[in-house]
């Protein structure tokens, strides 16, 4: 089967220095004003349409798709017996060609969202980093004073839990309902640098003194950000198809988006 990388000379996984420079070399040597072999001419056609093809990186993964498709697709068997029915014909009412799958139907899209997507996991490998570095910088805030508390219900009908959100001068921290600290004792907080989240209470006076309060909130932040690890090594290190690094691309995106939502309003 002759595509458009034979007619260059190149193998599939040519790079685009390499195809503009074999383009380059192709014209020159089949141009009409060059030579009069009716054969060159009709190679310099050829030589032109493939170098439109796969010098634009979309309609390169929209060709690249296709070929992979057809080369994956079975070839037909010699069958011993004939079919109990005749072959529909293209030109027979209700004949339908076989559909091919969605990553070369859609190829040219997912090709689009490619730079997009990559982008966004890029952003996110820096957005890890942050994070850490954040959680990794512990500040504590030695003498705080309980100054006031909120009880805050979270959930839907039937499954609602009740927090406790106290306040201290320089602190803000949730607990269980069950929590029994009171406006004026006072507590030892440990909480991130940059975004002063909160995560472990010391009790230094009160009916809970010599308590140690530990926040629960970073378990499941430390699984997101796996996901978001993960989901954006994915995108900018494997080699798949486009689809499938559109697959790795959405699942990075949602990890990230539930990742800001807990660290920032929890």
């Amino acid at each position: 089967m002759s595509t458009h990388y034979a007619t260059l000379g190149l193998p599939a996984n040519a790079s685009a220095t390499d195809i503009r420079q074999a383009y380059r070399k192709l014209v020159w040597l089949t141009h009409p004003d060059h030579t009069p072999d009716p054969a060159a001419h009709a190679r310099y056609l050829a030589v032109n349409e493939a170098y439109e093809v796969l010098s634009n990186p979309s309609r390169r993964a929209s060709y690249d798709a296709a070929l992979e498709w057809r080369a994956a697709a079975p070839s037909p068997s010699f069958q011993p017996t004939p079919p109990r029915q005749p072959e529909a014909h293209p030109h027979q009412p209700g004949f339908r060609p076989p559909t091919p799958p969605t990553h070369v139907r859609y190829a040219k899209e997912f090709a689009q969202l490619l730079p997009w997507l990559k982008w966004v996991a890029a952003s996110s490998l820096l957005l890890i980093v942050l994070l850490f570095a954040d959680y990794a910088t512990t500040i504590h805030l030695p003498n705080e004073t309980v100054q006031r508390f909120d009880y805050v219900e979270q959930g839907s009908r039937g499954g609602k839990q009740t927090y406790l959100v106290f306040y201290t001068e320089q602190a803000r921290f949730r607990t269980p309902s069950t929590v029994d600290l009171e406006p004026g004792d006072r507590v030892h907080v440990q909480q991130t640098r940059w975004f002063g989240k909160p995560h472990r209470i010391a009790v230094l006076s009160g009916k809970l003194r010599g308590q140690s309060i530990e926040l629960g909130r970073f378990g499941i932040l430390k699984v997101l950000g796996t996901g978001v690890l993960l989901s954006a090594l994915g995108v900018l290190l494997l080699r798949l198809r486009p689809d499938q690094i559109f697959n790795f691309g959405f699942v990075n995106w949602v990890a990230v988006g539930l990742l800001l939502m807990f660290y920032v309003f929890h």
